[in-house]
């Protein structure tokens, strides 16, 4: 896996990303971090006892520099779309994959357009699903089932070859 900041341009034959994963990350783990202080606020006010939690870190940083896009010409890739942030803003894709208030629909990221998957989406599977270091189980879910629907495809080309090769 190989995260990005957010996409400024496709071409044929490239993706380029902005220099701005390091910032978004942040954003993102400080928004966490306001939420669990607010959750520790108020079970200090209702006189809840909970257990105390070391303070958050970050579970990765990103390394400095530009990041140079992806060269689809000699790195294909499986379309996974990572949401995060304030706002969603899916105005580019052109598939219909989404439901009637413009949110993707989708099973656990899955969606009915092959080679187009979501990850990192608010609720996708769980309340951490859309922040960083909570995405892991989702996208090995993801993982697991696009492996699947290539082993599915596969199969299925397999059929079609032995049959064609028989004539029935």
């Amino acid at each position: 896996m190989h995260l990005h900041g957010r996409l400024r341009s496709i071409t044929a034959d490239q993706l380029s990303f902005n220099a701005d994963l390091a910032a978004n990350l942040d954003q993102a783990d400080a928004v966490y971090c306001r939420i669990r202080s607010s959750i520790d606020n108020w079970l200090a006010k209702e006189g809840i006892e909970a257990p105390e939690e070391p303070p958050y870190t970050p579970c990765w940083q990103p390394g400095p520099g530009e990041d140079p896009g992806l060269d689809l010409s000699t790195r294909p890739l499986a379309a996974v779309i990572w949401c995060s942030g304030y706002h969603g803003d899916f105005s580019w894709i052109d598939v219909p994959v989404f439901d009637g208030s413009g949110q993707p629909a989708h099973d656990r990221g899955l969606t009915q357009s092959p080679g187009l998957y979501f990850l990192g989406l608010p609720w996708l599977h769980t309340w951490g699903s859309g922040r960083f270091c909570g995405v892991a189980d989702d996208a090995e879910h993801l993982a697991s089932m696009i492996t699947l629907r290539l082993q599915r495809r596969d199969a299925s080309q397999e059929r079609l070859e032995g049959t064609a090769l028989l004539g029935s």
